[in-house]
């Protein structure tokens, strides 16, 4: 918890001490996925689904931005497809919705701005922040055929990861993403860590993960320095 009260204070300062150039505002959609229990280590392999979000970025100067953004994407994993053998005999598999809100700093690695000759056309960049989720998990047990809901979970959590920003068509910007959640709970799956059948259900020394990676399209909102001054 104190990393993330770092993380947002980090965040403060630098509203607080730059002076913002452009704003934009966009819509990003692409895949989430859950790693945990259900899905130990593998990305983007385990039941990949879809998610959408919008978002708000304050471009603090040409390599560093704020972004606000909201995100709704599913999680589900399967025992089948965790390629642990002692898995099979579990036989658990999770289906839930989530909802994120977050607060990010990104840094790009070169000067960069929509549709400004001046900077770069495109850039590689990095991106932390803090963020809060909603989620209801729901496991099925596969060899029962019967389901096991939990209550709702609302936690926090740190995204971090990066991407490439370009130019697109005048105003428009175009990114690619990935990014991880790191979470401070071994809940989001719904997994408790009872034993069942002589198996332990979860590991509670490792919290689970969630992430979000997509395409996003962004629209530079212009300013009185963007628009050409009207002869008098």
């Amino acid at each position: 918890m104190r990393k993330l009260v770092l993380v947002i204070s980090f965040l403060v300062f630098f509203i607080q001490k730059a002076n913002s150039q452009h704003a934009e505002i966009g819509v990003i959609f692409g895949p989430s996925y859950y790693v945990g229990e259900l899905n130990s280590s593998n990305q983007f392999s385990n039941k990949i689904n879809p998610s959408l979000g919008v978002f708000y970025r304050k471009n603090l100067s040409k390599r560093y931005s704020i972004r606000y953004g909201l995100n709704y994407g599913w999680l589900s994993a399967d025992d089948k497809n965790n390629y642990a053998e002692w898995n099979d005999s579990r036989n658990l598999s999770l289906s839930t919705s989530i909802i994120e809100a977050s607060a990010l700093l990104e840094f790009n690695f070169l000067p960069y701005q929509i549709n400004n000759y001046n900077t770069y056309p495109l850039t590689p960049f990095l991106f932390v922040g803090a963020a809060v989720f909603r989620t209801s998990p729901e496991l099925t047990n596969n060899n029962t055929k019967t389901k096991l809901t939990s209550d709702p979970i609302i936690a926090p959590s740190i995204p971090f990861g990066f991407g490439f920003k370009f130019n697109f068509i005048r105003n428009l910007g175009l990114n690619i993403e990935w990014g991880i959640r790191k979470t401070f709970t071994d809940e989001l799956d719904g997994l408790s860590p009872e034993l069942s059948n002589g198996y332990q259900l979860s590991n509670t020394q490792n919290n689970d993960w969630y992430s979000f990676a997509g395409i996003s399209l962004n629209y530079k909102i212009l300013t009185k320095s963007d628009r050409c001054p009207v002869a008098k």
